[in-house]
């Protein structure tokens, strides 16, 4: 089993491909390497595709102390993972939560990036006065304390109607069985690490990698809005809509995201 002691973290990874520029991909919230599944298959015969669970999720380690649990910490992680892979400079691709991590990269470590692609995401982690999503997360937690983490994804199937995004089944099924495999420690750590990040509000403007902001037209407004937002302020930022997608566009139109996503990539080679 792959795995690489990355700031204190054991950290799960998979390689894939054996030429070409570096190309990191960092999943979402609660997600892991299998987020990446079509993207590996499509890029790993041009690139070098490094994807890895972050901290609590997937096959990576928990930490039981949930302080560590940051975006920062977590950018960290993909840095010191890019290093142990031998990666000097590398395309990076975020998705969700993972959108947030690598614009710490690229604001921290530029000179490290060839390009940047930024899924579903925005420059805050949460979104401000949203009571309603506090509440939930709120609930949540509790669950995941008091009942253990077979409870939350009860809880969320209970609760399915909540979802204003239409999601295929087969997603929805999938998250749930790996929402049911992750430690509380990891489930409340990765759920309290979005609303103590700084955001990028004041910072995205000073973003200058080559970026390309892409989203699911049927993703929630706020996540359509932050999309538009940073395509707007990130200096010569391109943006992509993927059509009939949700908040997972690389899954659920893999080769239209795939299409977009190349086109990125060789316009940003070295």
């Amino acid at each position: 089993m792959p795995e690489a002691l990355v700031n204190g973290v054991r950290v799960y990874y998979e390689r894939h491909g054996e030429s070409g520029e570096p190309l990191v991909f960092v999943h979402g919230y609660t997600g892991d390497i299998t987020d990446w599944k079509y993207q590996v298959a499509e890029f790993s015969p041009d690139y070098r595709v490094l994807v890895l669970d972050l901290r609590g999720h997937g096959r990576s380690e928990a930490p039981a102390d949930r302080s560590v649990y940051t975006i920062e910490e977590m950018a960290r992680d993909v840095e010191a993972l890019a290093d142990a892979a031998g990666f000097g400079k590398y395309h990076l691709v975020g998705h969700s939560l993972g959108g947030t991590i690598v614009q710490e990269i690229a604001l921290n470590n530029p000179e490290r990036l060839y390009s940047l692609t930024l899924e579903d995401t925005g420059p805050l982690a949460s979104f401000p006065g949203n009571t309603e999503l506090q509440q939930w997360n709120a609930r949540q937690i509790e669950t995941a304390e008091r009942e253990g983490m077979a409870a939350v994804v009860a809880l969320q199937r209970a609760n399915i109607s909540r979802l204003t995004v239409p999601v295929p089944q087969e997603l929805v099924d999938i998250a749930h069985e790996r929402l049911a495999r992750m430690s509380v420690d990891g489930f409340v750590g990765a759920t309290l690490a979005g609303p103590k990040w700084r955001g990028t509000i004041d910072r995205a403007a000073s973003i200058s990698t080559p970026t390309l902001v892409i989203y699911g037209e049927l993703d929630v407004a706020p996540i359509v809005l932050a999309s538009q937002w940073l395509a707007q302020t990130i200096p010569n930022a391109t943006l992509e809509l993927i059509p009939g997608a949700g908040h997972s566009p690389q899954m659920e139109q893999a080769e239209l995201y795939n299409r977009a996503l190349r086109r990125h990539l060789e316009a940003n080679k070295a």
